[in-house]
């Protein structure tokens, strides 16, 4: 019996070039076009396994590609990130350094050192990333500051002077740069004389709030946090809605384990209508590396909420709520946060590939042809809105519009092999529908060309083939790799099972369509294959149960009901 699989999972990150595509800048390196080839494909391969949050699969990727090839920068790059969600720093530190030795002069790399030797604490390693960073971007005046805020963190606060002087001599003088000064006096080597100097500040001028927040950071490094707290509260008596001062206190009752209560202190700054959303956004996003933690997913959730209802006008606030019910597996949640955000601002490309996705897990393909096609009007060169309205057409039977879609997709974004590679095989699955074998046969052929390791172009090729009866060493060549490439993938395992019970290999059939049962016994097409293997070797009253128990599972079509009623198999 004939089964439809078809690619409704798109990873996003593979529609676009990667945003760290690196120059080569190391000599006397060379990679072989089969090198090559692998190289790009892992770690295409890598960016797909991550975008759908199958982290640990990502991680073999990328490390298969500085396997091969040892310099590449972006594969680097991803794995640091890995392990920073893994909460594996020493790792994470490793990737990030050899990262920023294969290419010195990208500045992600460089930022995402730094964000690792902030966590590491490895403030004497900072000034030099920063001088770098400054050196890429002269006209920043952030690389400065915080440069200056390393050297004070250490100690170093002569060193830090100069450079608060040279930023106001370059930029001009700033409230910023006040507060920032006084940071000279938080970490002056003698906390009593800079506890002094603020405290006799707040007395001249008990209204600067500014002053309190600096009293309080040196509190909390000298242990004293309850005097710490209490001039908090000080300055939110003076300034209620101060985010910076309710932050703060969030802080304190962090580091002191009260967790609701710095929680509480969050919802505060996030309930403040006069506060800029980018602030509260900033606030939320700080709860994602701990997204995996139900508590955290909770808490960013109801703050994202929260944030929907005090910014109504904010597309961006429905889109990172979104994001939070989709990971809480809400996927109707979702939906309808998504398609908020794009009744406020249609002009999101992110929010339309977001809400298609959604759509495409809830098997809601009528939806995603509506939101798709409206999608077009908009961006008409965006390949894929294309492929999910492809798709679309395909789940719904309507084979000839879907080829229309995955053409059109072919001729947008070219270089990107490997999602071409899926196009193209979503294009044979609808030629394969129409008996059009021969142009099924061609797309299925280049779509492994552009990714040899594209698994469900290898088990689809490889099925279709078996039901004709045709290549059938092909397809058994094509199963196996599928396999090797996705070892408990079901579908994958039965597949296999019907190409060797096409080659009369019942035997070694029989093995491969139990581990499928055993990896999802809920599919009725893999216990009616199961039958016809047991047909084949002469078990008939097993074989029986098994048809019995297809039909039991939804199965439906004259064919099974002939093999049932007569106990005989059929084609």
């Amino acid at each position: 019996m004939l089964r439809k699989r078809f690619l409704i999972s798109l990873t996003l990150s593979c529609l676009a070039n990667s945003v760290f595509a690196q120059k080569e800048n190391i000599k006397d390196r060379s990679l072989s076009g089969v090198d090559s080839i692998e190289i790009r494909n892992t770690f295409f391969s890598g960016l797909r396994e991550k975008t759908s949050g199958r982290i640990d699969e990502a991680e073999r990727s990328f490390k298969r590609t500085v396997e091969l090839d040892s310099l590449n920068g972006a594969a680097l790059y991803e794995l640091s990130n890995i392990y920073r969600i893994k909460q594996q720093i020493g790792l994470a530190e490793q990737y990030a350094v050899k990262a920023v030795a294969a290419n010195p002069d990208n500045k992600w790399f460089l930022l995402l050192l730094t964000d690792i030797y902030k966590q590491t604490q490895k403030l004497d390693q900072l000034p030099e990333v920063y001088d770098r960073l400054t050196k890429l971007e002269p006209g920043a005046d952030e690389y400065l500051h915080d440069k200056a805020n390393a050297l004070i963190l250490l100690g170093r606060t002569k060193e830090a002077e100069p450079i608060y002087t040279e930023i106001e001599s370059t930029f001009g003088p700033s409230p910023r740069l006040e507060t920032l000064k006084q940071r000279l006096l938080i970490n002056d080597p003698d906390p009593d004389r800079g506890i002094s100097v603020l405290e006799e500040l707040i007395k001249k001028n008990p209204a600067d709030i500014r002053n309190y927040l600096a009293l309080t950071e040196l509190y909390l490094k000298t242990g004293l946090k309850e005097k710490a707290l209490n001039r908090l509260k000080e300055a939110n008596k003076i300034e209620p809605k101060n985010p910076y001062v309710i932050l703060l206190m969030a802080d304190v009752y962090r580091s002191e384990g009260k967790d609701a209560e710095a929680f509480k202190e969050l919802k505060k700054v996030v309930a403040d209508d006069m506060l800029d959303f980018d602030v509260k956004a900033q606030i939320i996003f700080s709860y994602f590396p701990k997204i995996k933690n139900p508590v955290s997913l909770s808490e960013a959730t109801e703050l994202a909420l929260l944030a929907t209802r005090r910014h109504p006008k904010e597309s961006r606030a429905f889109a990172i709520y979104g994001d939070l019910l989709a990971q809480s597996k809400d996927l109707k949640g979702a939906r309808e946060a998504y398609k908020q955000a794009l009744s406020i601002s249609e002009k999101e490309i992110r929010i339309w590939e977001q809400l298609l996705e959604i759509e495409m897990s809830m098997g809601e393909f009528e939806k995603v042809l509506e939101d798709g096609e409206q999608a077009l009007t908009l961006f008409k060169d965006r390949s894929s809105l294309y492929f999910f309205t492809g798709i679309a057409y395909a789940q719904l039977e309507n084979h000839e519009k879907a080829i229309e879609r995955f053409s059109q997709a072919t001729s947008l974004d070219t270089e990107n092999a490997v999602y071409q590679s899926q196009v193209q095989a979503s294009l044979g699955n609808s030629l394969n529908s129409l008996k059009k074998y021969k142009e099924a046969d061609a797309a299925f052929d280049k779509a492994l060309t552009l990714d040899p390791v594209n698994a469900y172009a290898l088990n689809n090729y490889a099925y279709y083939l078996s039901l004709r009866k045709e290549h059938l060493e092909k397809a058994a060549k094509m199963s196996s790799q599928a396999n090797e490439l996705d070892p408990e993938n079901a579908s994958f395992q039965d597949t296999y099972a019907w190409v060797l019970f096409q080659q009369k290999k019942y035997a070694d059939a029989r093995i491969w369509i139990e581990k499928a049962i055993k990896n999802n016994a809920g599919s009725g097409i893999q216990f009616e294959h199961f039958g016809d293997i047991l047909f084949h070797l002469k078990e008939t009253d097993l074989a029986l149960e098994n048809w019995t128990k297809a039909r039991t599972l939804g199965v439906k079509s004259e064919i099974l009901d002939k093999k049932i009623n007569e106990k005989k198999y059929f084609e």
